[in-house]
């Protein structure tokens, strides 16, 4: 899993960043990940260059930020309807990240999009919690994907429909 970071991001990162990138072998592909700052709060949002499915994670104890992840995400998954097989096939392609620091300029643009409204939730309900955000996130409308939702994206990749036969 390569998990594209934002220079801002990059520079608090304890861990190395990978110049030569392995392939990615899950099936939804890179992500990217940025910092932000909602009151007093430090987030990360982690957003698939695909899908744009995000997930939204505190930034305290940086180190845990790639196991919290996959938590997070694994519940998102459950709730947009995917299978256990399939959640379990894409988190376990996936246990391994590398960190870089390029980031796709859509999905950033997706980003600060989806960040502008979380700030914009929380100025009404401070009290939403972030695993409700990243359900609301995944419910979005987005450009990029002709005003597709994220968790609908997500179902066409990793659990696609059979094919209809016409006659």
């Amino acid at each position: 899993m390569t998990l594209n970071c934002t220079k801002r991001l990059t520079k608090r990162l304890p861990f190395p960043v990978v110049e030569k990138l392995q392939p990615d072998t899950n099936k939804l592909g890179p992500w990217c990940a940025n910092a932000f700052n909602v009151g007093r709060a430090q987030l990360i949002i982690m957003t698939n260059e695909r899908s744009l499915l995000s997930v939204l994670i505190p930034f305290k104890e940086i180190r845990s930020v790639h196991g919290r992840f996959l938590l997070s995400l694994e519940d998102l998954f459950f709730s947009i309807g995917l299978s256990s097989d399939h959640i379990q096939g894409e988190l376990s392609e996936m246990k391994v990240v590398q960190f870089n620091n390029n980031t796709n300029r859509r999905t950033l643009g997706s980003m600060n999009d989806f960040v502008n409204g979380i700030k914009g939730v929380l100025q009404v309900r401070p009290d939403e919690s972030l695993q409700e955000l990243t359900v609301e996130l995944s419910k979005v409308p987005c450009a990029p994907l002709r005003y597709g939702y994220p968790r609908e994206a997500v179902l066409d990749i990793l659990d696609p429909p059979p094919h209809i036969r016409t006659l």
